[in-house]
């Protein structure tokens, strides 16, 4: 990606929340994972989520962000987020350190073995659902988009949900070679989950 072009961002305010529409041009492996970082980076809590492929090719992500502290996302705000997902994008600087520089140190008391993790597999489409439904904390859907995005598993849809402190979130995904998940990914990815939601 050579210019800002690849990212069309809009806006709007809903109450005490905000709604963000993202367009991109074009695919691409780790949409979500970025883009869950750099909210979750600039103190964003994402309240509710629904990734989806367009039929032109694009893809479309629509956040609903608030902040506990009332702040308002406006223009420079808009700016900032373009701009730190532009560097992330170009991959002028990795996730691990863009964390880092932004003050986002892991958590070590993670994990909840009461976390319920559900598999649902679509054979006509090769694709496999993935239902979450645990309690909320702050980066979650980063932690679990970074999970999927190192375990090569790809993102087709996202449907986050947030009832007070607990959190339902539906995944479409599947494999990078384009196929729904076995039983040993499946037992592997739960193994995983249990670790870091």
């Amino acid at each position: 990606m050579t210019d800002k072009s690849f990212l069309n961002l809009e806006y709007k305010k809903e109450g005490k929340n905000f709604r963000l529409q993202l367009f991109f041009a074009k695919d691409e492996r780790g949409i979500v994972y970025r883009v869950t970082t750099v909210l979750y980076a600039n103190g964003w809590n994402i309240e509710g989520a629904s990734i989806r492929s367009l039929e032109n090719g694009q893809i479309e992500d629509e956040f609903l962000i608030s902040d506990s502290t009332g702040r308002e996302f406006g223009e420079k705000e808009k700016e900032q987020i373009v701009q730190e997902m532009y560097l992330l994008f170009k991959e002028e600087i990795s996730i691990p350190s863009y964390l880092i520089k932004k003050g986002k140190v892991a958590k070590a008391d993670k994990g909840n073995e009461s976390a319920e993790i559900i598999f649902e597999s679509n054979e006509e489409l090769d694709n496999t659902l993935l239902r979450i439904k645990t309690k909320d904390r702050s980066g979650l859907l980063c932690d679990i988009a970074r999970m999927l995005f190192l375990e090569c598993i790809d993102i087709l849809s996202v449907k986050a949900k947030t009832y007070k402190d607990e959190v339902d979130d539906t995944f479409e995904i599947k494999s990078e070679m384009g196929h729904s998940l076995d039983d040993g990914m499946k037992e592997r990815l739960v193994r995983n989950l249990k670790n870091i939601l």
